[in-house]
């Protein structure tokens, strides 16, 4: 379905997957955005969060996650999967799924902390660094 109509102007992954899936009934196509990327994190492959944007391939991987967790039916499970991180949604969830989720998102916050600590020590290693202009200009004032 995506294939033909991504040939429209203007139509990208996404917006050709949405109308595949709620308009043609292609119930294997998973619209992904970072909401949906951050459920495949959460659930299905935590290396997913040492990506740095939304590339093809990872659009891909994220993909083939849901295909792989729910087959024919994976566009339907990613929009209820996305409907129960919406707070509308979130007083119909059972306890025992609130608290899931809520341990999933303190988890994802801490590795977010993580990776900005081991970010700033590397760049105030960086920093202390003499370049290499500088260093040249060094040995060149000898």
């Amino acid at each position: 379905c995506r294939e033909q109509l991504v040939q429209f102007h203007g139509v990208g992954r996404k917006v050709a997957d949405c109308v595949a899936l709620f308009s043609l009934d292609c119930t294997g196509c998973i619209p992904v955005d970072t909401h949906v990327w951050q459920i495949a994190c959460r659930y299905y492959d935590s290396s997913l969060l040492d990506t740095k944007s939304l590339t093809p391939t990872i659009y891909d991987r994220v993909n083939s996650l849901f295909v792989d967790k729910f087959g024919i039916h994976a566009g339907w499970a990613h929009s209820i999967l996305f409907a129960a991180e919406l707070p509308l949604f979130r007083q119909h969830l059972t306890e025992r799924l609130i608290s899931e989720m809520d341990e999933a998102k303190e988890w994802e916050k801490k590795l977010k902390l993580e990776k900005k600590a081991k970010k700033r020590k590397k760049t105030k290693q960086n920093a202390r660094k003499p370049s290499d202009q500088q260093r040249h200009k060094v040995t060149t004032e000898k």
